[in-house]
């Protein structure tokens, strides 16, 4: 039968239910979701029994053939799940390969599981039921495919967020897909109807801490080293996240840039302000910064960010608040580069 991706499935399950469904991937929400409007689809078409086994050591076969066996002219509908563990015993390839003679038209039958979609269709039980099932395929979404998800479950959520808001979700959440969806139906009960821009989504995701992340970004521009690196502590404290923190020192970074691109291009500091919508209280605060960094330095900076968003995501900096330091001072004065996390190694920050 079929072979789908996830975000193919409700139209699948408008055409009516299948008898068995293969769900696996390396992406959580996207499977529970899948399974989950299996359900919901499950229930409108009169399968009012669910039940549901999991699959390991101590797995009781002969209770879930018992049931895909139980039929009578009086028997309810049932939607019967079975979640695959990564490592299977060894029996269960036998017994998986039995589940295609055993299926009914009172039954849906759902297997689903974390282990990669392209490793366990190769098995050969999955071979077997594949003529009788649905299958689909989950994988992790990449950053332009996120941001499309985004978007799409906002305004399934009558959510206006504004792009910089979606940038900022986007690289707060990390490529995990479950923390951007409580965020996004946490910010339906606490901001409804009302435009969301970055700065409303920051101070949301800060949670209140005592100094905000765009405070902290003032400090560093002013070049005062000393309250910078207070701010942050403080914030970190307030267990803010370090996504957010780097993406604030992004935003930052690539405004520098543009202006001194602006300026060599002849182009007014007052005009480039108006352009990249800079608040005027803040205009001072980026042409001290102008003065003390260059852009050739600016562009070291980037670098250096770059590699603390690729080994913090990596999970290789055991020392986080020592990262975020060392890129706090290079903003607030130019170094020699002697030491830089584009040049990390293991022993760094242990």
């Amino acid at each position: 039968m079929q072979k789908l991706y996830a975000n193919q499935l409700a139209a699948q399950l408008q055409q009516g239910l299948a008898a068995c469904y293969l769900i696996f991937g390396e992406e959580p929400l996207q499977k529970l979701e899948a399974t989950d409007a299996i359900r919901q689809a499950a229930r409108s078409q009169g399968y009012t029994e669910r039940l549901s086994f999991t699959l390991d050591n101590q797995f009781d076969w002969s209770q879930l053939h018992n049931e895909l066996g139980a039929m009578s002219l009086f028997a309810d509908k049932r939607l019967i799940e079975l979640e695959l563990s990564q490592k299977l015993p060894p029996t269960a390839s036998d017994q998986l390969k039995q589940l295609a003679q055993t299926l009914s038209p009172d039954i849906v039958l759902v297997l689903h599981g974390e282990r990669s979609f392209a490793e366990v269709s190769k098995l050969a039980w999955f071979k077997q039921l594949q003529p009788h099932a649905v299958q689909v395929a989950i994988y992790p979404l990449d950053d332009r495919q996120t941001r499309q998800w985004l978007q799409q479950r906002a305004r399934q959520l009558n959510l206006q967020l504004s792009a910089d808001a979606i940038s900022l979700l986007q690289h707060h959440s990390a490529g995990n897909l479950l923390a951007a969806r409580q965020e996004l139906e946490k910010l339906v009960l606490t901001h409804p109807g009302q435009l969301i821009d970055s700065d409303v989504l920051a101070d949301f995701l800060a949670d209140h801490s005592s100094f905000t992340v765009f405070q902290l970004g003032d400090a560093i521009l002013a070049g005062e080293g000393q309250q910078a690196m207070h701010r942050l502590h403080r914030l970190l404290q307030q267990d803010l996240e370090p996504a957010i923190i780097i993406w604030q020192l992004q935003r930052d970074l690539q405004q520098l840039q543009q202006l001194h691109h602006n300026q060599q291009q002849g182009m007014a500091l007052s005009q480039a302000y108006k352009q990249l919508a800079i608040w005027p209280k803040r205009q001072p605060l980026y042409q001290l910064a102008l003065q003390r960094l260059s852009s050739g330095y600016l562009n070291y900076l980037l670098q250096e960010l770059a590699a603390f968003d690729r080994l913090y995501k990596a999970g290789k900096l055991t020392d986080v608040t020592t990262a975020l330091g060392h890129l706090v001072c290079l903003f607030i004065q130019p170094v020699p580069r002697t030491y830089s996390l584009q040049q990390y190694n293991d022993d760094a920050f242990n």
